[in-house]
């Protein structure tokens, strides 16, 4: 049997999206959220390029380097490398590494950073035998929709606040987009990051190409007047059922409707003056009502290990932890090619 590298093309993705599903317990992955990521990369004109690994003409594994759009610097890249467990010991990682360093020569990286899972201990010693250390935690968190109750968790909004959804909001102002993005950027300015990032403003358009390809009717604002101070956002995670989502424990109650089982929490974020009121607690209970009111089985979320105020609201809420995914960081010397 015989291993082949080449580039991935946007018809690939499907196949990419597999890999990653399936070699990444707890982060799924769908061809629609790849091909919008990468929209977003060539946008601004970020380094960003992926490989496939084929056995015998099946693909087995994918890599791929990438700016991070949100904290872009000089020679800092993120690193994906993934391999379907029945492929492992034939060489596709070894193979997809090479191509990911001979990729990295042409950039001049200062460092490099990859996430993989504490479940997957073959990945883990990989990534440590190529220099990295761990650096942050992040813990995928799931909660099942069967037998979650919002009055049990509900409370009384700040004074003044009121909850609507996206498609809402948007027969309210003329521009959705110019609304919103101020509180997208104050949020994201204040997200965990890996030591050595920085926040990095985006522009407008960048938000509008994220919000294209969510459901409006699960997208959860709280407005303070016609002005947006809190919000959370639901999309699909590519997962249709437990085997390939890593959730530790299956559904229960009855069948799923598998193109509805799982959701994930792409973001929640509030302004800086209405933090500790509860909002964030009473955005993610109206959105995850209307989540199972709308058939879905199944959320999932992340959350930092430096992200002590969101960790304690899922505890709160009922999500439990999963393994935990490790960031790891490799500073690469001054003369070093990667």
């Amino acid at each position: 049997m015989k291993v082949t590298v080449r580039h991935a093309t946007p018809a690939d993705l499907g196949a990419v999206a597999r890999v990653y599903t399936l070699a990444r317990p707890g982060n799924p992955a769908t061809a629609s959220l790849l091909l919008a990521g990468d929209a977003a990369q060539a946008e601004v004109g970020a380094t960003h390029a992926r490989w496939l690994a084929e056995l015998d003409g099946e693909v087995v594994g994918a890599a791929e380097i990438m700016e991070p759009l949100g904290s872009r610097s000089p020679g800092s890249f993120w690193l994906e490398l993934a391999v379907l467990q029945e492929a492992r010991g034939q060489g596709a990682a070894t193979a997809l590494a090479r191509a990911l360093k001979d990729e990295l020569k042409l950039h001049a990286p200062t460092r490099l950073k990859v996430v993989v899972s504490e479940a997957n201990p073959v990945a883990l010693r990989f990534a440590q035998r190529h220099g990295f250390s761990e650096v942050e935690r992040f813990w995928d968190r799931t909660l099942d929709l069967g037998g979650f109750r919002a009055l049990r968790h509900a409370r009384p909004l700040p004074e003044g606040l009121e909850l609507v959804t996206l498609a809402q909001f948007a027969a309210r102002v003329p521009d959705v987009v110019a609304a919103l993005h101020p509180l997208y950027e104050e949020a994201r300015a204040d997200l965990p990051r890996s030591p050595g990032e920085a926040y990095t403003l985006l522009p407008p358009s960048a938000l509008t190409g994220w919000l294209s390809h969510l459901d409006p009717a699960l997208f959860t604002l709280a407005l303070r007047g016609e002005v947006p101070v809190g919000f959370t956002a639901l999309e699909p995670s590519g997962a249709t059922g437990p085997t390939n989502t890593g959730l530790l424990t299956a559904r229960s109650g009855p069948a799923h409707d598998p193109e509805r089982y799982e959701l994930m929490i792409a973001m929640t974020g509030v302004a800086r003056a209405e933090r500790g009121r509860g909002l964030a607690r009473a955005l993610k209970v109206a959105s995850m009502e209307a989540a199972r009111q709308a058939g879905w089985a199944v959320i999932r979320t992340s959350n930092h290990s430096g992200n002590m105020g969101m960790l304690r609201v899922n505890d709160a809420l009922g999500f439990g932890r999963e393994p935990a995914r490790l960031g790891l960081l490799r500073e690469v010397a001054v003369g070093e090619k990667g």
